[in-house]
Parts: C-alpha cells; structure tokens; sequence
C-alpha cells in the first residue's frame, strides 16, 4: 500500500485509493501478456521464460533459471485465495511429470519461429555452450518454485503458504497493487520477493566496464577483436586474471576502449570460461561469455560517458560502476544501437 505523507510532519498518514485491473482497461490475460515480455524487468533472477498459458491445465508463465529450475506463475487479476496455492501446486505436481520433449512442445508453443530445442536455446542464453545439451537436457525442471501473483491476499492465505512452507513446499505469494494514473499508463505496485530467503524481486542491476586494451594509437587490439568476435569480455595477465570473477551472472557488461568509448555490450551469464583458462598472447586468459551481445552503430564516445555517468572514471581491466551512474550509461549505449 502507498501513502501520502505531507513534510510538515503533522497529519496521519494517508493511504493512496488504488484500482483494478478492470478500471484500467486491462483483463488477466493482458497482465499475461505483458509479463510474458517482461517478467524480468521484475525479477533480479536471471530467467529464460518458457511459455505462457494455453487451453488446459498450464501454469500462465513458465520460466527456467540458471540453474535449470522451473518457475511456475499463476496470476489472479482479483485478490488471493487458499485455492490459488492449491492449483499452482497441480501444475507443480503435473509438470514433475513432463519429460524434456512435453516442456520442449510448450516452449515452440509460446515463441514464434523457433528453430532450435529448449535445451539448445537454454544453453545459449546462459552461456554454457551446445555441447552440454545433453548433460542439461537430463537436469532441466528438476526443481520447482511456485509463485502465485494476485492483486492482494487474504490472511487464510498468508497460513496457507506458511503451512505448506514448513512442510518443505517453495511456494510464494507475490501480491500487487494497481494504483491510478493517467490516461496512457497506470501504477503497478510489487512488494518484494523472496525465494528460501534470498530476495529475487527487482533490485538496481550490476554494470561494469571492461577494457579492452587499446594503446596509444587508439587502433583496436587483438583482444578487442577477440571479444568481438566471440561475444564474450576477458581478462589477463597475473594482476587481472580474476577480475572477470566479480562480474556476477545477469550484471550488464561495456565493452570499453580507451580513448573511444563503449564499443558494444551485453548481459553476464553464469559459464565463467569456455575451456578457460586459455593462452592469449602468452598469457593466461580468463573468459566470460555474454549474451545479448550488441555492437554499437556509433561508439557512447568518453565525454558522453562521462556526462551520463555525471562523473569521470579512469577505467582499468574490470571497473563497476555503481548505481544509478552505471544504468545511465548503459541507457545511453543502447541509445547508440
């Protein structure tokens, strides 16, 4: 719930009227819809979203995790009941049985134009190579995580979920709230989420340069055509080996060349290396594969840099930038796509 506090100080508190999806012009499906496109703008995990409902006994978003977990949504345009959880845990109970052709089907269901295998597609949006199809084929959907989205809940809920918690069931609620707002888009309140204790809900996302090592002649080196071409960042030499270590999966990752700017970008995934650690140029390299690689049409040029961060760096071999400075940048490197 929102609340208007007025800065003097002096009167209670008021709480703000909030709306349905309803008075917004928006069904069920719609907030589907929308998720669907968007579920990871909401979610700091990192998720490769499967497929969204079909006629018949389907959760109305299925997800995967790098880990290989699955992530069944259920969403409920009115308030939560006790039998939402009831329901998501029939999906739970119905894709335990699915074999990796049954969740193969719903991903080409739900995405048009597929050319490749979920396994195939998993493993390339997070980095881990399609030579380990068949090892991840064997793990996927092993584990689930149930999440019920309604637009708030009751209290018979809230003991609900906490029985079936103790007895060892990763189930949450996920309540929103809809507030007014203007006649082009409306408010959509998210409290956070946690799954067995670590907060998943949307949190400032992680941006680091890398650099790529130009030298005083500003040409580009072989290491910048390295990371070119493969779409992936690296670091060597004994000073700098580890660096890339920090960089976490899902963090946004620049490349950076000296004296030019950012040349391209993209997102971290978890494959740390490929038959990492490598020789490059004599040295020891380590290699972290991105995925949603982009090169820029035009380089985010250093002074543009530096006006949309609001500061000057002097960027080494891996350099976060921290906060709001950091997604600035990278807004302003998409600008230049």
């Amino acid at each position: 719930m929102l609340y208007k506090i007025k800065k003097a100080g002096d009167e209670k508190p008021t709480s703000l009227e909030s709306s349905e999806l309803s008075d917004q012009g928006w069904t069920e499906k719609d907030l589907e819809n929308y998720l669907f496109k968007h579920l990871r703008d909401f979610l700091s995990a990192d998720l490769m979203v499967v497929s969204q409902s079909k006629p018949g006994e389907q959760a109305d978003l299925v997800a995967l995790d790098r880990e290989g977990d699955l992530w069944l949504l259920e969403l409920k345009r009115g308030s939560g009941h006790s039998e939402n959880l009831l329901q998501v845990m029939r999906y739970s109970q119905l894709f335990g049985e699915y074999e990796i052709g049954n969740l193969d089907a719903l991903y080409r269901g739900s995405h048009k134009n597929v050319k490749q295998s979920l396994v195939l597609a998993f493993c390339e949006w997070f980095g881990y190579g399609r030579n380990r199809a068949s090892e991840w084929g064997e793990k996927l959907s092993k584990r689930h995580h149930l999440v019920v989205v309604t637009n708030g809940t009751d209290d018979a809920t809230l003991a609900a979920v906490a029985h079936w918690q103790r007895h060892g069931v990763d189930i949450q609620p996920w309540p929103f709230r809809i507030y007014k707002g203007t006649s082009e888009a409306f408010y959509f309140d998210l409290p956070e989420l946690f799954i067995k204790g670590k907060r998943v809900s949307r949190k400032p996302g992680r941006c680091f340069f890398v650099n790529t090592s130009r030298q005083g002649d500003r040409s580009p080196s072989s290491l910048e055509s390295f990371m070119l071409k493969h779409e992936c960042v690296l670091t060597t030499g004994d000073a700098w080996l580890d660096k890339i270590f920090a960089i976490p999966a899902g963090a946004r990752v620049m490349l950076y060349a000296n004296g030019v700017g950012i040349i391209a970008y993209g997102i971290a995934t978890p494959a740390r290396w490929i038959d990492s650690p490598v020789e490059f140029g004599g040295e020891k390299a380590h290699i972290l594969k991105l995925r949603e690689f982009r090169k820029l049409k035009e380089p985010l040029s250093v002074p543009e840099v530096f006006k949309a961060a609001g500061k000057k760096y002097r960027v080494s071999s891996v350099y976060e930038l921290h906060g709001e400075p950091g997604v600035r940048v990278w807004e302003a490197a998409g600008r230049q796509l």
